[in-house]
Order: C-alpha cells, then sequence, then structure tokens
C-alpha cells in the first residue's frame, strides 16, 4: 500500500523530535542544502533515529515527515507576518515552530553563502514567501 509506504501510522512527539535532532546535526544540514536526489541522506536519518532513539522509520516516512515539517514552519511563518504583531507569535500556528526555526533559521540567514555555495537556487524556489519576509 503506497499510503501506509509514504505517510504510515501518525508520528508521536518523541519520534518528531528525533528525527529533528538527527536533522539538526550540521552534516545532516549540509547534505540536504546542497542535494535534490536525496534518498541517502533520509536513509541515513532514518538509520541514525533507530541507533539514536528507538525509533524506526522508513527513509519515505522521514522524507515525507520533513518536508511537511518544512511546509508547516512556512505556513506559520506566512500566517504569522500576514496577521501581524497582534495576532501572537508564529508558533501558535505549529507545535514544533520554535525546533525548527532553530534548524532552519540559519538557513534563510545564510541565503546568499548557501546559494553561492551550493551553484543552486533550490531553497529560494522552496520557500519564496519566507525569503521575502528576510529583508
Amino acid at each position: 500500500n503506497d499510503v501506509a509506504e509514504e505517510g504510515g501510522r501518525h508520528w508521536t512527539d518523541d519520534e518528531v523530535r528525533a528525527l529533528l535532532c538527527v536533522w539538526a546535526d550540521w552534516r545532516i544540514r549540509e547534505r540536504l542544502k546542497c542535494t535534490l536526489r536525496n534518498k541517502s541522506i533520509f536513509q541515513e536519518m532514518a538509520r541514525q533515529m533507530q541507533r539514536n532513539f528507538g525509533v524506526v522509520r522508513n527513509w519515505k516516512q522521514c522524507r515525507t515527515k520533513y518536508k511537511n515539517l518544512k511546509y508547516d514552519y512556512k505556513t506559520a511563518r506566512s500566517a504569522h507576518a500576514a496577521g501581524g504583531s497582534t495576532a501572537g507569535g508564529p508558533g501558535k500556528y505549529m507545535k514544533f515552530f520554535d525546533e525548527v526555526e532553530a534548524i532552519l533559521g540559519n538557513l534563510f540567514s545564510e541565503q546568499r553563502t548557501e546559494e553561492e555555495s551550493c551553484g543552486s537556487r533550490f531553497e529560494t524556489r522552496l520557500f519564496p514567501v519566507i525569503t521575502l519576509h528576510l529583508t
């Protein structure tokens, strides 16, 4: 079943935290920044999650959750920007906002350098909304 393979059962908070811990590793972040075909990176992330946290997820599930977290983060930032300062912090739109912000916040502040070092505009294409709000 493709649906079960892609998403499978609901992620627990501990499983999400394990994914975030592995994602936060600078070596993983560097590889994710510069690689479009990244199956091997998610296989490595799944291995680390199992080895370090006892969390068993396959690479497709990790990739899907990673993409969903990035999308939710982008949406939360946009909603916060649209709502203005009276709407509360962007964290109210997403459960793990602060954790993802800690990982992706540096990425977006280093946008120009990253594009030069990777030789692509991959992240800019994925996150035009966030890029706009940086300036």
